[in-house]
């Protein structure tokens, strides 16, 4: 009677063990399985359109961004030379219309005001009478005259130093 509890032990513990098997053997199937797609999906991903990996990829583009810094390096040191010669160069106007004599209308007579980054430049008016017109240049440096000026020299130098680039209020004035 032992012997045969010990058979039907025995058989019962095969066939659970055999189960376990069968479920062990069909995981390792599922696994298998789901690694292949994840080796295909790996593949795919490491590799660009042309076959080179990502790896490769990558080192291409950090080996342009480092170029690419060095351009960008090399345009912000031209814009520093650039500004530099702007600096001197003529960007500021000012300029004033008036009647210079009380007999003569139309605003015939200008105070024209050109200066540099620094500040230096020129001051050029036109004094318009019946018979005869003069003209007059006086040098400006940093912003001041060395000789006297008119009224009318001095609103063109100030509209010169506070000159904001804005052409459309200097055509007003050519207009008024």
């Amino acid at each position: 009677m032992l012997n045969v509890d010990m058979q039907a032990a025995t058989m019962a513990l095969a066939g659970i063990g055999g189960l376990i098997l069968l479920l062990l053997l069909v995981y390792i199937v599922i696994l298998h399985k789901k690694i292949r797609k994840l080796e295909t999906n790996y593949t795919f991903f490491m590799q660009d359109e042309t076959g080179a990996s990502v790896e490769a990829k990558l080192r291409d583009d950090v080996d342009k961004l480092h170029n690419l810094q060095g351009t960008l390096d090399m345009i912000h040191q031209t814009q520093k030379d650039i500004m530099a010669v702007q600096n001197h160069c003529f960007r500021k106007i000012g300029f004033v219309k008036y009647n210079a004599f009380d007999n003569i209308g139309n605003n015939l007579s200008f105070a024209f005001t050109v200066l540099d980054g620094k500040n230096d430049g020129f001051c050029l008016s036109s004094v318009y009478g019946r018979n005869e017109s003069r003209i007059f240049a006086k040098p400006i440096v940093e912003g001041k005259c060395l000789y006297g000026m008119s009224e009318e020299e001095r609103e063109s130098l100030d509209n010169a130093l506070n000159y904001s680039g804005d052409m459309q209020a200097v055509q007003k004035d050519l207009e008024g």
